[in-house]
């Protein structure tokens, strides 16, 4: 008899009581504009291939993002590390561009030794953001986009100008309609991004103010099982919400947006609402 991948998925998940015992605090030094560094490593797989990183909001720990089942079983059943991030910086050092939103500073190399330290070797990564987490995870993709493979940033208030680098890793950026101190500001990013030939998504949340969506995460972990498993990527018009080619979407970027599957096109549809 054939056991379905969810009862399979649900076997392998059964040894983890996804508790304390599963979970391990790693303290970092803090550098400079730093006054916390914590990386939570959560019990996966013995030897991943890659790495999955957990960014929360503003100064947030990652440590019961990655305890939530769906992201520990989406890491196993990918052979991923899994990682909670836990930074923190003063509000207003942030808001004049220091602190940990700025990887290129400190903190990204913080998380890239800490990951070392732990897995033994440099990994691919992914990575998730959220609000603050968003900044980190934005500028850490255009700060070492060779040790990126996929990322998105949900919601940050500012953003950097897209650097113009070759080979740039695909990425979701997403913001909710509700949310308008946010909502401009992360579509100009988007669209610079794409002006400038990066293969990136647009995704507007309907009816979602400035919090975390389950509906997003779920579409993130099918976003993230595409690259990880490519077939064939598909460009989208983001205002009629359909199919175009890429010589459509060259003509015009920044209208259009890059699928890592042709397969995720109803899921976008499904959550996308310009």
């Amino acid at each position: 008899m054939k056991m379905s991948r969810i009862s399979l998925l649900s076997l392998l998940l059964a040894p983890f009581a996804f508790g304390a015992d599963t979970i391990e605090k790693v303290t970092l030094k803090p550098t400079k504009g730093l006054r916390r560094a914590e990386l939570f490593f959560a019990e996966t797989v013995p030897q991943p291939q890659a790495v999955l990183v957990l960014c929360p909001g503003y100064n947030g720990s990652g440590e019961n993002l990655i305890r939530q089942r769906e992201w520990m079983g989406f890491s196993m059943e990918h052979q991923l590390g899994l990682v909670g991030l836990s930074f923190a910086s003063d509000g207003e050092l942030l808001q004049q561009g220091k602190g940990y939103y700025y990887p290129a500073l400190g903190s990204g190399q913080l998380l890239l030794d800490g990951l070392r330290g732990r897995f033994g070797r440099d990994l691919p990564i992914l990575l998730y953001g959220f609000s603050g987490g968003a900044h980190f995870t934005s500028r850490f993709a255009e700060w070492k986009p060779d040790q990126v493979v996929a990322w998105c940033a949900y919601s940050a208030a500012w953003w950097d100008e897209p650097l113009a680098r070759g080979n740039p890793p695909p990425g979701l950026i997403v913001c909710g309609d509700e949310d308008p101190s946010r909502y401009g500001a992360s579509l100009i990013f988007f669209k610079q991004g794409r002006a400038a030939g990066k293969p990136w998504l647009w995704v507007s949340l309907q009816g979602t103010g400035h919090h975390a969506s389950t509906k997003l995460d779920a579409f993130v972990r099918k976003y993230f099982s595409a690259i990880l498993a490519p077939s064939g990527g598909a460009w989208v018009d983001l205002d009629r919400k359909e199919r175009i080619s890429a010589a459509q979407a060259g003509e015009y970027p920044s209208l259009s947006g890059w699928l890592p599957d042709s397969s995720l096109f109803e899921d976008w549809k499904s959550i996308h609402t310009p």
